[in-house]
C-alpha cells in the first residue's frame, strides 16, 4: 500500500521519534491564525488548506490547496488569506478572499516574490480600513489605508527577530520581537516593552529556528495579550500591567502557534506537530478541552 506523501512523512517522523534516532523537525513555517466569524465559525490553516469548524463541531474544508499562514475576517464575514508557493529558488504569492457563500476570488492576483518583499498588504486590520504591516528587513511597522502609507513605526532599536503583530480592543498594537512583546499606544510611534523572557528553550521534539520561537499574538476583550511560545510549548497570557502567566501547555510532540479568545471566553489554540500536522483545541471557560 502506498501512503499519501503527507501521511508518509508523519509515519516516518513518528517511527524515528519512537526509535530515538533523531529529533523531530518541523517541515514548514507553521500557520499563526485562528479566526472566528460572527456566526461562531472558526477557521484555521494546516498549510495545505483552510478548515472551518461550525459551532456544533462539524469540520469541513473552506479553501483547498492554499499555503496560508495568516488569516483575517472583515465585518461582512468574508475570509482573507495568503497563498505562498516556491518557484525554484524564489517565491510567488497571492491574497484570496472567500465570502460566506463559499465564493473564492483574488484580492491580489499571483505576483512574483514573497509577501515580505512588498510590505503592502497586512492581515492585522481595524474597523476603519487600516492595515498594519510588518516590514522585517527594514524593521518597521507600517500603518496603511487605501493603498496609502499613513505612518511608519520604527522597530530598529529592539533586539531580536521580529515575529508577528496584533491589535488590541483599544487600538494599541503589540509586536513580538525576540523573546519579548512590545506595546505601541493607540496612535503612537514608540514601542514599550510589555513583557520579556517569554521564550522557554525546553522544546525536545522540534528543531526550532529563532523565527519560530515566539509566534502568533492575539488579545481578548479585556486587553490581555496572548503569545504562542512555540519554543516552550506554552501559551502565555500578559496583563496590561505586564504580569505573565502560563494559560496553556501543549502535550507530546505538539506546540502552539496561534489562537484566539472567543466571545464566550473559550481559548482556542492552533497547534503544529513535528511532522507538520495541525489541529485546534478549545479550552472552555470551565477548563474542559476538546480537540479538532
Amino acid at each position: 500500500m502506498t501512503l499519501p506523501p503527507r501521511t508518509a512523512r508523519a509515519v516516518r517522523a513518528g517511527l524515528l521519534l519512537l526509535a530515538g534516532l533523531v529529533p523531530a523537525t518541523l517541515h514548514a513555517h507553521p500557520a499563526v491564525s485562528v479566526v472566528m466569524d460572527g456566526r461562531g465559525v472558526v477557521y484555521y490553516s494546516d498549510l495545505e488548506r483552510v478548515w472551518m469548524l461550525q459551532p456544533d463541531g462539524t469540520k469541513a474544508v473552506a479553501v483547498e490547496g492554499v499555503h496560508t499562514h495568516a488569516l483575517w475576517i472583515d465585518a461582512e464575514d468574508a475570509l482573507y488569506g495568503e497563498d505562498v508557493t516556491n518557484v525554484g529558488e524564489t517565491y510567488r504569492h497571492r491574497v484570496w478572499k472567500r465570502t460566506p457563500d463559499g465564493a473564492l476570488t483574488d484580492v491580489l492576483p499571483w505576483r512574483e516574490g514573497h509577501p515580505v518583499d512588498y510590505g503592502d498588504y497586512g492581515f492585522v486590520r481595524d474597523g476603519q480600513g487600516r492595515s498594519y504591516v510588518l516590514r522585517h528587513a527594514e524593521r518597521r511597522l507600517d500603518v496603511r489605508a487605501d493603498g496609502r502609507l499613513l505612518r511608519s513605526i520604527s522597530l530598529g532599536g529592539l533586539g531580536g527577530f521580529i515575529h508577528w503583530a496584533t491589535r488590541g480592543p483599544d487600538g494599541a498594537l503589540f509586536v513580538g520581537v525576540g523573546a519579548a512583546v512590545y506595546r505601541i499606544a493607540p496612535g503612537g510611534t514608540a514601542p514599550v516593552r510589555l513583557a520579556s523572557d517569554l521564550v522557554e528553550r525546553t522544546l525536545r521534539f522540534f528543531f526550532v529556528h529563532d523565527r519560530h520561537a515566539l509566534m502568533g499574538l492575539w488579545t481578548d476583550a479585556a486587553g490581555h495579550v496572548y503569545a504562542a511560545v512555540f519554543a516552550g510549548q506554552v501559551v502565555k497570557k500578559i496583563t496590561p500591567e505586564g504580569a505573565v502567566t502560563t494559560v496553556y501547555r501543549s502535550e507530546g510532540a505538539w506546540s502552539p502557534s496561534g489562537g484566539l479568545v472567543a466571545p464566550d471566553g473559550a481559548l482556542w489554540v492552533l497547534e503544529f506537530s513535528a511532522s507538520s500536522q495541525a489541529r485546534v483545541r478549545r479550552i472552555g471557560p470551565g477548563g474542559a478541552h476538546r480537540t479538532f
